[in-house]
Parts: C-alpha cells; sequence; structure tokens
C-alpha cells in the first residue's frame, strides 16, 4: 500500500479508531523495544558466559602449560646429569666393550628418581644410537608413537625438546629430544629422550582444579588437525573446520546444533605447545533459567499490554461517547428533530475540559440561532402585517387621489376654505403613508406628514387644542423611521381630546443629544399606565386608534437599531409622555 493510500485510509477513519490505532502502533513499538532488549540481554549473557568459562579455560591451559614445562624441566636435569652424560659418551664412544651392560645398568638405575619428579610420568625412554631402548617404565608406550617421523624433527631442533602426540588419539603424549655430549661442549648426539606423560590424567586434573566448568561439558584438544584428547571421536569434521574459521579470529565463541543438543562452544589456544582447544557446553540446562525468565516477563508484558489495552479501549470509548452525542445533537439541529434521552438529558454545565466547552458552545450557537430565526420569524410576520395592511389602504389610491381633488376645487368654488384645507391635508397623508415605502425617511418629510395631520385636528377641534413643536436648527441630516411620530400624537389626542371637552396640549420636542437624538411627545389630559407595552402584548389593554399603532412602532425601532431602543411611556408633571431615540450613527 503506497504512502497516498495509506493516508487517504488513516484520515478516513473515525476519530476513535484513529487514536486506537496510534495507541496500537506504539504497543508494537513497545514489542519490538521489548525483543531487542532481549536479544541484547542475551547476547550479553552469552559474552558474560564466555568471559567466565574463558577464564576457567585459562587455568586449565596455564595448568597444562605449567606441568609440561616441569616435564622439560625433568628433561633438562636429566641430560645434565652427569652419570647419564658419561655413560652414554661410553656406549657411543665403545659399541663392544664388556661394560656396555654395568653402563646400561648404571643409566636405568640413575633414571629412577627422575622417573617419580611428576605424577604424569608413564615411562621414560633413552634410545640409543644403535636402536637400543633404555626405559623406565613400560617400554610399550614408546611403540604408540612415529619415532621415524619425531627423529627427523629432532634432527632441526638441535637438542631442544618438541611434544607430539601417539599415532592414534589417546591418553598418552610424548616430550622427545636429543641427548647431546655436553663434555668440552662436543654436542655429539648420545641418544633419544622421550617421556612419555598421562595427557588424559593431566586434562583432567587442569579440568578438576578450575572448579567452574561443568561436568556435563566436553574438552577437546587438537594439534593441527589431529585430536590429542579425548581418544573418543567428537564431531572431528566440525571442530577441525571450526578452528579453521576461528584460527585468525583468536578466541571466541558460538552456538550450533550438533545431533540435535545445541551446544555453546568456546575455542582458545594453548601457545606454549600451539596446540588448539574447543569448550563444549550443553545450552539447554545453561539457558533453562534465562529461557524460563524470558517467557515469564514474556507472559507478564502480554498481560500488562492486554489489560492495558481493554483499559485503554474502555476509556476511549467514555471518552469518544460524549463526542458520539455531540455529533447526534448536530445532526438532530440540523434534521429539526429531538436528540435522544441520554443525550439530551446528559449535564455539561460542570465539565470543565474540551468536551464540556465544545458542548456548552454548541448549546449556546443552537440558542443563538433560535434566537435569530424567532426574530426573523418575528419581523417576516411583522413585515407582512405592515404590507396586508398597507394593501388595505391602497385600494385604487388613484381614485381616492382624483376624489379628493375634486372635492377640493368644489370646495375652493364654494368659498369652503375649512374644508379645502381638510381635503389637501388628508390627501397628503394618504400620499405620505401609501407612495413611499422607505424604512427611513428625512425627519423634515416626517413632520410634513404630522403638520397635515395637525391641520385636520385643528379645524376638527379649533380652539381646544393647542400644538407646539420644537426642533434642532439644522434636521437636513436626521432621518426617522417612516410614521414613527404622527401615530404618537394621534395617540394623544385619542385619548386626551374624545372623552372630555377641555383644553388639550401636545408638544413634540426633538433634542441633539450626544449620541443620538431624542423625540418626545407630551400630552394633557392623560395618563399611561405601568408597562403599557407590555399589557398590550398580553392583550390586557386593547389598542384604539388607527395607523400601524404602538407596537409596530416598538417592533421596528428595535429592528432597526437593537433591542436597547424602543418606545419609553412614562408620566410626568400631570402630563403623559412618550420618547424615543434615533442613533447618530443612521444619519443619512
Amino acid at each position: 500500500m503506497s504512502m497516498s493510500r495509506c493516508t487517504i485510509w488513516f484520515n478516513n477513519l473515525s476519530l476513535y479508531k484513529k487514536v486506537l490505532t496510534v495507541f496500537l502502533l506504539e504497543v508494537l513499538a513497545l514489542c519490538i523495544t521489548f525483543a531487542l532488549s532481549l536479544k541484547i540481554l542475551t547476547s550479553r549473557y552469552h559474552e558474560e558466559l564466555y568471559r567466565t568459562n574463558a577464564n576457567s579455560l585459562n587455568h586449565v591451559t596455564t595448568y597444562l602449560e605449567s606441568e609440561m614445562k616441569m616435564v622439560e624441566t625433568i628433561s633438562d636435569n636429566l641430560i645434565g646429569d652427569k652419570v647419564i652424560q658419561n655413560n652414554l659418551a661410553f656406549l657411543s664412544e665403545n659399541p663392544y666393550s664388556n661394560r656396555r651392560s654395568a653402563a646400561r645398568r648404571d643409566i636405568y638405575e640413575q633414571l629412577y628418581p627422575y622417573m617419580y619428579r611428576s605424577s604424569y610420568i608413564k615411562s621414560i625412554n633413552i634410545v640409543l644410537s644403535d636402536g637400543s631402548n633404555i626405559c623406565m617404565g613400560s617400554s610399550d608406550e614408546i611403540l604408540k608413537f612415529n619415532i621415524k617421523e619425531l627423529d627427523q624433527s629432532l634432527e632441526s631442533l638441535k637438542g631442544r625438546s618438541i611434544w607430539a602426540s601417539g599415532i592414534a588419539p589417546g591418553p598418552n603424549t610424548v616430550c622427545a629430544r636429543q641427548i647431546l655430549k655436553l663434555k668440552y661442549l662436543s654436542l655429539k648426539k648420545l641418544a633419544e629422550l622421550y617421556i612419555t606423560v598421562d595427557m588424559d590424567k593431566m586434562i583432567e586434573d587442569g579440568l578438576n582444579n578450575s572448579g567452574s566448568l561443568a561436568e556435563n561439558s566436553k574438552f577437546i584438544l587438537i594439534s593441527g588437525d589431529k585430536r590429542i584428547y579425548p581418544a573418543a571421536p567428537f564431531h572431528d569434521k566440525y571442530c577441525n573446520q571450526l578452528i579453521a574459521t576461528n584460527r585468525k579470529q583468536g578466541n571466541s565463541y558460538s552456538i550450533a546444533t550438533l545431533s540435535g543438543n545445541k551446544e555453546f562452544i568456546i575455542n582458545g589456544h594453548v601457545p606454549y605447545v600451539g596446540w588448539d582447544y574447543l569448550y563444549f557446553r550443553d545450552y539447554d540446562p545453561l539457558f533453562y533459567r534465562i529461557r524460563l525468565v524470558t517467557m515469564q516477563i514474556f507472559l507478564f508484558t502480554l498481560c500488562i499490554i492486554l489489560a492495558t489495552a481493554v483499559c485503554v479501549n474502555l476509556i476511549f470509548r467514555h471518552i469518544f461517547r460524549h463526542l458520539d452525542y455531540l455529533i447526534e445533537k448536530i445532526q438532530c439541529f440540523g434534521s429539526g428533530e429531538l436528540p435522544a434521552c441520554d443525550v439530551k438529558c446528559y449535564d455539561y454545565q460542570n465539565r470543565q475540559d474540551e468536551i464540556g466547552q465544545l458542548h456548552r458552545s454548541f448549546d449556546e450557537m443552537t440558542h443563538s440561532v433560535k434566537v435569530l430565526r424567532d426574530e426573523n420569524y418575528d419581523k417576516q410576520l411583522l413585515v407582512r402585517d405592515s404590507t396586508i395592511k398597507m394593501l388595505q389602504q391602497q385600494i385604487n389610491p388613484h381614485f381616492l387621489y382624483n376624489t379628493l381633488d375634486t372635492i377640493n376645487w368644489m370646495a375652493q368654488k364654494y368659498g369652503a376654505e375649512d374644508i379645502s384645507v381638510m381635503v389637501r391635508s388628508l390627501g397628503n397623508l394618504f400620499r405620505a403613508s401609501i407612495a413611499d415605502q422607505k424604512d427611513r425617511i428625512p425627519l423634515s418629510e416626517e413632520l410634513k406628514v404630522l403638520d397635515n395631520y395637525i391641520r385636520i385636528q385643528q379645524i376638527r377641534f379649533k380652539d381646544r387644542l393647542h400644538f407646539e413643536l420644537e426642533t434642532p436648527e439644522n434636521i437636513s441630516r436626521i432621518c426617522v423611521p417612516k410614521l414613527c411620530i404622527q401615530p404618537l400624537v394621534e395617540n394623544a389626542l385619542k385619548h386626551a381630546m374624545e372623552d372630555t371637552d377641555e383644553l388639550c396640549r401636545i408638544r413634540v420636542i426633538i433634542k441633539e443629544m450626544e449620541m443620538n437624538y431624542r423625540i418626545s411627545v407630551t400630552n394633557t389630559g392623560s395618563r399611561f399606565e405601568e408597562d403599557l407595552l407590555q399589557k398590550i402584548k398580553n392583550r390586557e389593554i386593547t389598542p384604539q386608534g388607527s395607523g400601524v399603532g404602538l407596537l409596530n412602532i416598538n417592533s421596528r425601532l428595535k429592528l432597526l437599531y437593537g433591542d436597547q431602543y424602543g418606545l419609553n411611556f412614562y408620566n410626568e408633571g400631570g402630563k403623559a409622555v412618550v420618547m424615543l431615540s434615533i442613533p447618530k450613527e443612521q444619519e443619512e
């Protein structure tokens, strides 16, 4: 699988499976690290085992070298013995003398003390130039060696000693050298000396003295490609190959399976005589304990990993269950359905982690969306209601305007000026409320509508109506919602004049403040109830009058400028006051 496919596959996994995959990869890395650690531990154990056994084998080889040096020292003393030298010289120089048997007896008797100087000497043989043998011990021991081959080797050594094994592998090894005439340093060859030693006993004593070598081990001593010890063969071909391979590398160890048995093998060298040795130790008993410990550690680690995996799976499911709840809430919100009870009833208010923050943020967002949706719905209802009302008022406006113009022309013809003024004002009112569909208009146009309305009402109520208007000097920059002042004045007239014959004073004041413009309508003869708008909304009070109404104006102000704006009703000094404000940033 290519890298891009792996990336696509991983990206398509759920968040739970992604985290679980990362966890499993970490567990895999931990297992690989554990396996490598065990391998390094085993390797270190092998090295320590090799070091320990190599030290013990060094004691064995040192013991062999010391005993062989002792035999050579014995041979040195024997060669320098005056009795032996004189009698050998006599035998060499007098081949037909009657005293030859006496000389041979003297040499034999002189060999006796040398025979017991080492417990490993089995026989001492002095072979004369005529082929005769003077032997202390068994004379058959010399027959186990290739004397002719040894003689040829001794010719080139000029009196130095040589160690050799028998013709066939066995317990005996010989130390051979020439006996030269020392008198007057003539160095004439007098005889050949062969001291046979029990090499098996010497090696066994060396192994026993080392102390740390196992009983079920096998020690192989090889000279060249010829086995010296033991007498019985033991994978000779493999041993020769192993020695040939490792001779250049020096002392080392290896592990091999021979005849179905696993062996720990150490190879070394005896530098004194140039021999090689191999040490075989049964691997299975040796590493049984470490394999047992390794298996225990492996099983313990496996149990820990499985228990951890189960716990982590439960923890992950508990964590991602709340993310699933969030996804379900999002899907239900998108489809307009209610989530399940276990999702809806879980309280995330007290959770301070990221999941609690996500759920609280989503709940706040859904609440805000619902509020905006409800506000938009209310606005659409308000626009529809206003449109219906305005459509109701637009019943053939051209016919209405033509009729009013005709009435105005006839009033002027008959000199009825009041009728003419009322008709013109009424026509202007109809044009202002029906023709222009803008939300906001200049304040000057709104005041024209108010002026036309006041003209009609002043003709109607005569001296009972007293109207005042105060505005800033420059009103050209001020824009207000359409028909926001005239309905307030109309509401004041309805409540202040229709049920009484007293004088009514209505005052409209427009003030410029630091951040906005305030428009207040004050009238005498009436008072506002507390929470007037709320009571109208709850239908505790039935609103009266024409126009879009107080609720319509209040809703329009909030839609246009925000919830902080709207109508404010209060009583002041025996007068009813309604006030609205227009923000300056809305100026046009």
